[in-house]
Protein backbone atom coordinates (compact mmCIF):
# COMPACT_ATOMS: atom_id res chain seq x y z
CA UNK A 1 0.00 0.00 0.00
CA UNK A 2 1.14 3.73 -0.95
CA UNK A 3 1.15 6.34 1.04
CA UNK A 4 -0.83 8.16 -1.10
CA UNK A 5 -3.45 5.20 -0.56
CA UNK A 6 -2.74 5.03 2.86
CA UNK A 7 -3.78 8.46 4.28
CA UNK A 8 -6.81 8.16 1.88
CA UNK A 9 -7.89 5.21 3.72
CA UNK A 10 -6.62 7.13 7.22
CA UNK A 11 -8.80 10.37 5.58
CA UNK A 12 -11.90 7.96 5.87
CA UNK A 13 -11.11 6.26 9.56
CA UNK A 14 -10.46 9.97 11.05
CA UNK A 15 -13.72 10.36 12.29
CA UNK A 16 -14.11 6.53 14.10
CA UNK A 17 -10.61 6.56 15.32
CA UNK A 18 -10.67 9.85 16.81
CA UNK A 19 -13.81 9.46 18.93
CA UNK A 20 -12.53 5.99 19.97
CA UNK A 21 -9.38 7.46 20.98
CA UNK A 22 -10.44 10.32 22.79
CA UNK A 23 -13.97 12.43 23.46
CA UNK A 24 -13.52 15.42 21.90
CA UNK A 25 -16.26 18.62 20.96
CA UNK A 26 -17.48 18.04 17.19
CA UNK A 27 -15.54 21.51 16.59
CA UNK A 28 -12.31 20.30 18.42
CA UNK A 29 -12.61 17.23 16.25
CA UNK A 30 -12.87 19.01 12.91
CA UNK A 31 -10.25 21.45 13.68
CA UNK A 32 -8.07 17.77 14.96
CA UNK A 33 -8.78 16.33 11.69
CA UNK A 34 -7.38 19.38 9.48
CA UNK A 35 -4.14 19.75 11.30
CA UNK A 36 -3.62 15.69 11.20
CA UNK A 37 -4.30 16.06 7.22
CA UNK A 38 -2.23 18.69 6.72
CA UNK A 39 0.67 17.10 8.79
CA UNK A 40 0.29 13.87 6.81
CA UNK A 41 0.38 16.09 3.55
CA UNK A 42 3.59 17.44 5.02
CA UNK A 43 5.31 14.17 5.78
CA UNK A 44 4.44 13.11 2.22
CA UNK A 45 5.36 16.08 0.93
CA UNK A 46 9.29 15.95 2.59
CA UNK A 47 9.36 12.07 1.82
CA UNK A 48 8.65 12.41 -1.65
CA UNK A 49 11.07 14.73 -1.99
CA UNK A 50 13.86 12.58 -1.28
CA UNK A 51 12.41 9.33 -3.27
CA UNK A 52 10.67 7.53 -0.17
CA UNK A 53 7.19 8.18 -0.82
CA UNK A 54 6.35 4.68 -0.50
CA UNK A 55 8.07 4.11 2.78
CA UNK A 56 5.17 3.77 5.26
CA UNK A 57 7.35 2.84 8.61
CA UNK A 58 9.24 6.71 7.73
CA UNK A 59 6.19 8.27 7.22
CA UNK A 60 4.77 7.11 10.33
CA UNK A 61 7.93 8.16 12.17
CA UNK A 62 8.30 11.24 10.79
CA UNK A 63 4.37 12.04 11.33
CA UNK A 64 4.91 11.39 15.23
CA UNK A 65 7.91 13.54 15.11
CA UNK A 66 6.49 16.52 13.21
CA UNK A 67 3.24 15.63 15.98
CA UNK A 68 5.50 16.02 18.43
CA UNK A 69 7.66 19.01 17.70
CA UNK A 70 4.09 20.75 17.19
CA UNK A 71 2.70 20.04 20.53
CA UNK A 72 5.86 21.05 22.03
CA UNK A 73 5.85 24.54 20.30
CA UNK A 74 1.82 24.79 21.35
CA UNK A 75 2.51 24.29 24.29
CA UNK A 76 5.29 26.57 24.98
CA UNK A 77 3.50 29.22 23.68
CA UNK A 78 0.37 28.85 25.26
CA UNK A 79 2.10 28.26 28.59
CA UNK A 80 4.37 31.51 27.55
CA UNK A 81 0.50 33.61 27.41
CA UNK A 82 -1.22 32.14 30.03
CA UNK A 83 1.96 32.83 32.66
CA UNK A 84 2.46 36.51 30.79
CA UNK A 85 -1.40 36.94 31.36
CA UNK A 86 -1.42 35.76 34.97
CA UNK A 87 1.98 37.67 35.89
CA UNK A 88 0.46 40.92 34.58
CA UNK A 89 -2.51 39.98 37.21
CA UNK A 90 -0.74 39.65 40.15
CA UNK A 91 -0.07 43.47 41.26
CA UNK A 92 -4.25 43.66 40.86
CA UNK A 93 -5.10 40.94 42.57
CA UNK A 94 -4.00 41.28 46.41
CA UNK A 95 -4.93 37.57 47.82
CA UNK A 96 -1.57 36.20 49.58
CA UNK A 97 -2.76 32.61 47.68
CA UNK A 98 -2.38 34.21 44.45
CA UNK A 99 1.03 35.69 45.41
CA UNK A 100 2.05 32.43 46.83
CA UNK A 101 0.92 30.70 43.73
CA UNK A 102 2.69 32.63 41.29
CA UNK A 103 5.91 32.39 43.29
CA UNK A 104 5.96 28.89 42.89
CA UNK A 105 5.50 28.96 39.99
CA UNK A 106 2.56 26.82 40.02
CA UNK A 107 0.89 28.07 36.48
CA UNK A 108 4.46 27.54 34.72
CA UNK A 109 3.96 23.70 36.00
CA UNK A 110 0.47 23.25 35.51
CA UNK A 111 0.35 24.40 31.77
CA UNK A 112 3.43 21.57 31.08
CA UNK A 113 0.25 18.89 30.74
CA UNK A 114 -0.53 21.23 27.49
CA UNK A 115 2.00 19.55 25.22
CA UNK A 116 1.42 15.97 25.94
CA UNK A 117 -2.75 16.53 25.57
CA UNK A 118 -1.89 18.15 22.17
CA UNK A 119 0.58 15.39 20.70
CA UNK A 120 -1.91 12.73 22.71
CA UNK A 121 -5.11 14.22 20.51
CA UNK A 122 -2.98 14.46 17.19
CA UNK A 123 -1.40 10.92 17.46
CA UNK A 124 -4.48 9.23 17.46
CA UNK A 125 -5.78 9.73 14.09
CA UNK A 126 -2.63 7.72 12.48
CA UNK A 127 -1.47 5.27 14.98
CA UNK A 128 -4.84 3.38 14.90
CA UNK A 129 -3.62 0.87 12.67
CA UNK A 130 -0.10 0.20 14.70
CA UNK A 131 -1.92 -0.53 17.92
CA UNK A 132 1.62 -1.51 19.57
CA UNK A 133 2.94 2.01 18.98
CA UNK A 134 0.15 3.81 19.59
CA UNK A 135 -0.51 2.03 23.16
CA UNK A 136 2.56 2.99 24.29
CA UNK A 137 2.98 6.38 23.18
CA UNK A 138 -0.43 7.02 24.59
CA UNK A 139 1.10 5.50 27.58
CA UNK A 140 4.06 7.39 27.69
CA UNK A 141 1.69 10.63 27.43
CA UNK A 142 -0.53 9.81 29.98
CA UNK A 143 2.69 9.01 32.64
CA UNK A 144 3.75 12.27 31.61
CA UNK A 145 0.51 13.82 32.31
CA UNK A 146 0.36 11.74 36.13
CA UNK A 147 3.86 13.24 36.72
CA UNK A 148 3.05 16.76 36.00
CA UNK A 149 -0.22 16.51 37.62
CA UNK A 150 1.39 14.87 41.12
CA UNK A 151 4.13 17.85 40.84
CA UNK A 152 1.06 20.51 40.64
CA UNK A 153 -0.59 18.73 43.28
CA UNK A 154 2.45 19.20 45.61
CA UNK A 155 3.35 22.61 44.57
CA UNK A 156 -0.15 23.48 45.36
CA UNK A 157 0.06 21.92 48.94
CA UNK A 158 3.57 23.98 49.45
CA UNK A 159 1.29 27.06 48.36
CA UNK A 160 -1.42 26.55 51.08
CA UNK A 161 1.56 25.71 53.99
CA UNK A 162 3.08 29.27 52.70
CA UNK A 163 -0.36 30.67 52.95
CA UNK A 164 -1.14 28.97 56.32
CA UNK A 165 2.40 29.99 58.27
CA UNK A 166 1.09 33.59 57.44
CA UNK A 167 -1.43 33.39 59.35
CA UNK A 168 -1.50 34.55 63.11
CA UNK A 169 -3.19 31.83 64.63
CA UNK A 170 -1.35 29.18 62.64
CA UNK A 171 2.47 30.64 62.14
CA UNK A 172 5.07 28.66 63.78
CA UNK A 173 3.07 25.25 63.71
CA UNK A 174 4.85 22.18 62.83
CA UNK A 175 2.80 21.98 59.44
CA UNK A 176 5.46 21.21 57.59
CA UNK A 177 5.39 17.52 58.35
CA UNK A 178 1.66 17.17 57.54
CA UNK A 179 2.15 19.19 54.12
CA UNK A 180 5.08 15.99 53.40
CA UNK A 181 2.25 13.59 54.53
CA UNK A 182 0.00 14.90 51.40
CA UNK A 183 3.12 15.14 48.91
CA UNK A 184 3.53 11.54 49.86
CA UNK A 185 0.30 10.62 49.44
CA UNK A 186 -0.13 12.20 45.88
CA UNK A 187 3.42 10.51 44.91
CA UNK A 188 1.68 6.72 45.63
CA UNK A 189 -1.08 7.68 44.23
CA UNK A 190 0.71 8.70 40.66
CA UNK A 191 2.95 5.82 41.01
CA UNK A 192 -0.14 3.60 41.11
CA UNK A 193 -1.54 5.05 38.75
CA UNK A 194 1.82 5.11 36.28
CA UNK A 195 2.36 1.32 37.30
CA UNK A 196 -1.34 0.62 36.18
CA UNK A 197 -0.37 2.21 32.48
CA UNK A 198 2.53 0.37 31.88
CA UNK A 199 1.18 -3.29 33.04
CA UNK A 200 -1.84 -2.11 30.79
CA UNK A 201 -4.18 -3.27 34.27
CA UNK A 202 -6.62 -1.12 36.44
CA UNK A 203 -5.52 0.78 39.08
CA UNK A 204 -8.07 -0.77 41.50
CA UNK A 205 -6.75 -4.13 40.87
CA UNK A 206 -3.48 -3.12 41.80
CA UNK A 207 -4.66 -1.18 44.79
CA UNK A 208 -6.33 -4.49 46.51
CA UNK A 209 -3.17 -6.24 45.42
CA UNK A 210 -1.21 -3.86 47.68
CA UNK A 211 -2.87 -5.41 50.68
CA UNK A 212 -0.79 -8.35 50.68
CA UNK A 213 2.34 -6.39 50.88
CA UNK A 214 0.84 -4.34 54.13
CA UNK A 215 3.31 -5.37 56.15
CA UNK A 216 6.40 -4.56 53.83
CA UNK A 217 5.19 -0.96 53.92
CA UNK A 218 4.61 -0.84 57.14
CA UNK A 219 8.34 -1.77 57.85
CA UNK A 220 9.72 0.07 54.82
CA UNK A 221 7.38 3.51 55.99
CA UNK A 222 7.46 3.50 59.61
CA UNK A 223 9.71 6.20 60.40
CA UNK A 224 6.96 8.06 57.95
CA UNK A 225 4.44 6.59 59.45
CA UNK A 226 5.52 7.43 63.34
CA UNK A 227 6.18 11.08 62.28
CA UNK A 228 3.07 11.74 60.57
CA UNK A 229 1.11 10.70 64.11
CA UNK A 230 3.88 12.50 65.97
CA UNK A 231 3.49 15.75 64.00
CA UNK A 232 -0.45 15.28 64.21
CA UNK A 233 0.13 15.26 68.08
CA UNK A 234 2.53 18.05 68.51
CA UNK A 235 -0.15 20.01 66.05
CA UNK A 236 -3.23 19.43 68.00
CA UNK A 237 -1.83 19.70 71.48
CA UNK A 238 0.03 22.72 70.35
CA UNK A 239 3.38 21.27 71.95
CA UNK A 240 5.60 22.73 69.35
CA UNK A 241 6.28 25.59 67.42
CA UNK A 242 9.09 26.66 64.89
CA UNK A 243 11.36 28.83 66.60
CA UNK A 244 10.27 27.52 70.58
CA UNK A 245 13.27 26.69 72.78
CA UNK A 246 13.57 23.10 73.64
CA UNK A 247 15.54 20.59 75.51
CA UNK A 248 15.46 16.55 75.45
CA UNK A 249 16.76 14.26 78.46
CA UNK A 250 19.98 13.40 78.63
CA UNK A 251 21.15 16.53 76.92
CA UNK A 252 20.30 15.26 73.45
CA UNK A 253 19.60 18.83 72.68
CA UNK A 254 18.95 22.02 73.86
CA UNK A 255 17.90 24.84 71.95
CA UNK A 256 15.67 26.77 69.15
CA UNK A 257 13.66 24.69 66.70
CA UNK A 258 14.81 25.11 63.14
CA UNK A 259 12.20 23.16 61.30
CA UNK A 260 9.67 20.43 61.74
CA UNK A 261 9.46 17.64 58.99
CA UNK A 262 7.77 13.80 58.29
CA UNK A 263 11.16 12.33 59.75
CA UNK A 264 13.03 14.71 61.87
CA UNK A 265 13.00 17.93 64.05
CA UNK A 266 16.02 20.17 63.53
CA UNK A 267 17.08 21.79 66.45
CA UNK A 268 19.64 24.53 66.76
CA UNK A 269 21.86 24.05 69.96
CA UNK A 270 23.57 27.00 72.03
CA UNK A 271 26.79 26.01 71.06
CA UNK A 272 25.97 26.38 67.53
CA UNK A 273 25.75 22.18 66.41
CA UNK A 274 22.45 21.25 64.97
CA UNK A 275 20.63 17.74 66.58
CA UNK A 276 18.15 15.83 64.32
CA UNK A 277 15.47 13.97 66.40
CA UNK A 278 12.98 12.07 64.87
CA UNK A 279 9.35 13.31 66.03
CA UNK A 280 8.12 10.35 67.62
CA UNK A 281 11.23 10.89 70.11
CA UNK A 282 9.51 14.31 71.38
CA UNK A 283 6.31 12.44 71.54
CA UNK A 284 7.79 9.24 73.66
CA UNK A 285 10.51 10.62 75.54
CA UNK A 286 8.89 13.57 76.41
CA UNK A 287 11.09 17.04 76.68
CA UNK A 288 11.00 20.70 77.51
CA UNK A 289 9.68 23.83 76.05
CA UNK A 290 10.48 27.02 77.54
CA UNK A 291 7.79 29.01 75.31
CA UNK A 292 5.39 29.69 78.10
CA UNK A 293 8.38 30.82 79.74
CA UNK A 294 9.26 33.25 77.11
CA UNK A 295 5.79 34.35 76.70
CA UNK A 296 5.65 35.49 80.04
CA UNK A 297 8.85 37.37 79.81
CA UNK A 298 9.58 36.18 83.38
CA UNK A 299 12.17 33.69 84.56
CA UNK A 300 12.64 31.27 87.41
CA UNK A 301 15.58 31.55 89.56
CA UNK A 302 16.24 28.82 91.99
CA UNK A 303 19.54 28.68 93.72
CA UNK A 304 20.97 28.08 97.22
CA UNK A 305 23.61 29.06 99.59
CA UNK A 306 24.86 26.67 101.80
CA UNK A 307 25.06 28.64 105.23
CA UNK A 308 27.37 26.78 108.33
CA UNK A 309 24.93 25.68 111.13
CA UNK A 310 27.33 26.40 113.67
CA UNK A 311 27.23 30.74 112.46
CA UNK A 312 23.25 30.16 113.40
CA UNK A 313 22.25 31.69 116.92
CA UNK A 314 19.82 33.08 118.53
CA UNK A 315 19.89 37.02 118.63
CA UNK A 316 20.55 39.47 121.57
CA UNK A 317 19.15 42.84 122.10
CA UNK A 318 22.76 44.28 121.32
CA UNK A 319 22.77 42.00 117.76
CA UNK A 320 19.00 43.62 117.37
CA UNK A 321 20.10 47.03 117.71
CA UNK A 322 23.03 46.37 115.32
CA UNK A 323 20.99 44.82 112.31
CA UNK A 324 18.62 47.82 112.62
CA UNK A 325 21.62 49.59 111.15
CA UNK A 326 21.40 47.45 107.73
CA UNK A 327 19.02 49.22 105.22
CA UNK A 328 15.38 47.94 104.80
CA UNK A 329 15.62 46.24 108.32
CA UNK A 330 14.73 49.08 110.99
CA UNK A 331 11.32 49.38 110.57
CA UNK A 332 10.79 45.21 110.41
CA UNK A 333 12.97 45.15 113.35
CA UNK A 334 10.96 47.24 115.72
CA UNK A 335 7.60 46.17 114.76
CA UNK A 336 8.87 42.59 115.46
CA UNK A 337 9.75 43.61 118.80
CA UNK A 338 6.43 45.15 119.12
CA UNK A 339 4.57 42.34 118.56
CA UNK A 340 6.81 40.13 120.64
CA UNK A 341 6.46 42.68 123.37
CA UNK A 342 2.03 42.66 123.27
CA UNK A 343 2.87 38.70 123.10
CA UNK A 344 2.03 38.40 119.11
CA UNK A 345 4.06 35.91 117.46
CA UNK A 346 3.70 35.93 113.78
CA UNK A 347 6.40 34.69 111.82
CA UNK A 348 4.44 33.45 109.01
CA UNK A 349 1.41 35.74 107.64
CA UNK A 350 1.87 38.49 110.04
CA UNK A 351 -0.98 40.34 110.43
CA UNK A 352 0.72 43.34 110.14
CA UNK A 353 1.96 42.65 106.71
CA UNK A 354 5.62 41.99 107.62
CA UNK A 355 7.45 39.47 105.68
CA UNK A 356 8.01 36.38 107.00
CA UNK A 357 11.37 35.92 109.21
CA UNK A 358 11.90 35.77 112.79
CA UNK A 359 14.01 37.91 115.14
CA UNK A 360 14.62 34.89 117.40
CA UNK A 361 17.97 33.57 115.13
CA UNK A 362 20.38 35.59 112.95
CA UNK A 363 19.50 33.58 110.26
CA UNK A 364 15.71 34.18 110.43
CA UNK A 365 16.54 37.79 110.10
CA UNK A 366 18.63 37.06 107.41
CA UNK A 367 15.90 35.65 105.55
CA UNK A 368 13.57 38.50 106.46
CA UNK A 369 15.88 40.91 104.74
CA UNK A 370 16.41 38.72 101.57
CA UNK A 371 12.89 38.78 100.86
CA UNK A 372 12.42 42.22 101.38
CA UNK A 373 15.86 43.23 99.08
CA UNK A 374 14.00 40.70 96.14
CA UNK A 375 10.75 43.06 96.93
CA UNK A 376 12.42 46.53 96.33
CA UNK A 377 14.31 44.86 93.42
CA UNK A 378 12.96 46.41 89.81
CA UNK A 379 14.91 43.28 88.25
CA UNK A 380 12.68 40.61 90.42
CA UNK A 381 8.88 39.76 89.02
CA UNK A 382 6.40 41.29 91.86
CA UNK A 383 3.73 39.64 90.72
CA UNK A 384 4.99 36.02 90.79
CA UNK A 385 5.26 34.01 93.71
CA UNK A 386 9.35 34.99 95.16
CA UNK A 387 10.20 33.77 98.77
CA UNK A 388 13.39 32.93 100.88
CA UNK A 389 13.82 29.69 102.73
CA UNK A 390 15.64 27.10 104.16
CA UNK A 391 16.18 23.15 102.67
CA UNK A 392 17.01 20.11 104.64
CA UNK A 393 20.61 20.23 106.54
CA UNK A 394 23.48 18.42 104.38
CA UNK A 395 26.69 17.97 105.48
CA UNK A 396 27.67 20.50 103.34
CA UNK A 397 25.34 23.16 105.71
CA UNK A 398 21.39 24.52 105.43
CA UNK A 399 20.73 25.43 102.08
CA UNK A 400 19.30 29.15 102.15
CA UNK A 401 17.24 28.72 98.89
CA UNK A 402 16.40 32.10 96.93
CA UNK A 403 13.22 31.59 94.49
CA UNK A 404 12.04 34.02 92.77
CA UNK A 405 11.46 35.21 89.50
CA UNK A 406 12.94 37.76 86.91
CA UNK A 407 11.01 40.32 84.99
CA UNK A 408 12.59 39.55 82.19
CA UNK A 409 13.06 35.96 80.13
CA UNK A 410 16.07 37.77 77.99
CA UNK A 411 19.26 35.28 78.83
CA UNK A 412 21.84 37.90 79.32
CA UNK A 413 19.80 39.87 81.36
CA UNK A 414 18.49 36.90 83.16
CA UNK A 415 21.95 35.66 84.34
CA UNK A 416 23.13 39.05 85.53
CA UNK A 417 20.17 39.91 87.82
CA UNK A 418 20.73 36.45 88.86
CA UNK A 419 24.70 37.17 89.25
CA UNK A 420 23.08 40.47 91.28
CA UNK A 421 20.99 38.91 93.86
CA UNK A 422 23.56 36.20 95.31
CA UNK A 423 26.74 38.91 95.10
CA UNK A 424 24.44 40.73 97.32
CA UNK A 425 23.44 37.78 99.84
CA UNK A 426 27.48 36.74 99.70
CA UNK A 427 28.41 40.22 100.56
CA UNK A 428 25.60 40.78 103.62
CA UNK A 429 26.52 37.34 105.03
CA UNK A 430 28.62 38.80 107.33
CA UNK A 431 26.37 41.89 108.22
CA UNK A 432 24.08 38.92 109.91
CA UNK A 433 27.03 36.99 111.57
CA UNK A 434 26.59 34.23 109.11
CA UNK A 435 28.83 32.20 106.87
CA UNK A 436 28.88 29.83 104.28
CA UNK A 437 30.31 26.18 104.63
CA UNK A 438 33.54 25.32 102.14
CA UNK A 439 35.20 22.70 102.26
CA UNK A 440 39.12 23.41 103.40
CA UNK A 441 41.74 23.61 100.90
CA UNK A 442 45.12 22.96 101.38
CA UNK A 443 45.99 26.91 101.93
CA UNK A 444 43.16 26.78 104.92
CA UNK A 445 45.71 23.60 106.53
CA UNK A 446 48.24 25.60 105.81
CA UNK A 447 47.04 28.69 107.28
CA UNK A 448 45.72 26.24 110.56
CA UNK A 449 49.39 25.23 110.74
CA UNK A 450 51.10 28.15 110.85
CA UNK A 451 48.20 29.80 113.78
CA UNK A 452 48.79 27.03 116.11
CA UNK A 453 51.35 28.24 117.85
CA UNK A 454 50.09 31.63 118.43
CA UNK A 455 51.41 33.41 115.69
CA UNK A 456 49.85 36.87 114.64
CA UNK A 457 47.86 36.56 111.66
CA UNK A 458 48.67 39.73 110.51
CA UNK A 459 50.90 38.87 108.02
CA UNK A 460 48.11 36.43 106.14
CA UNK A 461 45.97 37.56 103.92
CA UNK A 462 42.33 36.56 103.34
CA UNK A 463 41.83 34.51 106.42
CA UNK A 464 38.05 32.54 106.98
CA UNK A 465 36.59 33.47 109.64
CA UNK A 466 36.01 32.61 112.18
CA UNK A 467 38.72 30.07 112.02
CA UNK A 468 42.03 30.59 114.21
CA UNK A 469 41.96 29.09 117.75
CA UNK A 470 41.32 30.99 121.01
CA UNK A 471 38.95 33.42 119.49
CA UNK A 472 36.52 34.69 116.56
CA UNK A 473 32.70 32.89 117.38
CA UNK A 474 29.61 33.17 115.46
CA UNK A 475 28.28 36.18 116.94
CA UNK A 476 31.90 37.67 116.56
CA UNK A 477 33.65 36.38 113.49
CA UNK A 478 36.85 36.96 112.32
CA UNK A 479 37.88 38.53 115.52
CA UNK A 480 42.14 37.90 115.61
CA UNK A 481 43.87 37.06 118.65
CA UNK A 482 46.15 38.74 120.86
CA UNK A 483 48.78 40.45 118.99
CA UNK A 484 52.01 37.93 119.28
CA UNK A 485 55.73 39.32 118.80
CA UNK A 486 55.66 38.59 114.81
CA UNK A 487 55.44 41.88 113.22
CA UNK A 488 51.81 43.00 111.43
CA UNK A 489 52.89 42.73 107.36
CA UNK A 490 53.20 46.35 105.76
CA UNK A 491 51.19 46.80 102.32
CA UNK A 492 52.66 45.95 99.22
CA UNK A 493 55.04 43.54 101.14
CA UNK A 494 54.84 39.76 101.63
Amino acid sequence: MSISSLMTEVSTRLSSAGSEAISLSDKTEESSYFVARLFMKLCHWLLDIFGLANDKTLFIWLYIGVVFVFSMFVGMALKWIVVFILHKLEPHIKAPLYGHLVEHRFFTKTCRIIPPLIFLILIQFTLYMHNSIASWLTRLSFIYIVIEVAVSACTLSDVIWATLDERENKRKLPLRGLVQVAKLIVWIIAAIIIAALLLDKSPAALLAGLGAFAAVLMLIFKDSILGIVAGVQLAENDSLHVGDWISLPNGQANGIVQEVSLTDVKIINWDKTVSTVPPYTLISGGFKNFRNMQESHTRRIQRSFMIDADSIVETTPEMLARFSEIPLMKEWISKKIEQRDSGKTENVNNSAGLVDGTIETNLGIFRAYLKMYLDSCPEVSHVDDCFVTTLEQTPTGIPLQVYCFTATSSWFPYEGIQDMIFEHLAAMLHRFCLYTFENPSGRDTMIDGYLSPGKSPAPLFGIPYPFFNGSGTPLEPGIPPAMSDTPARQPGKP
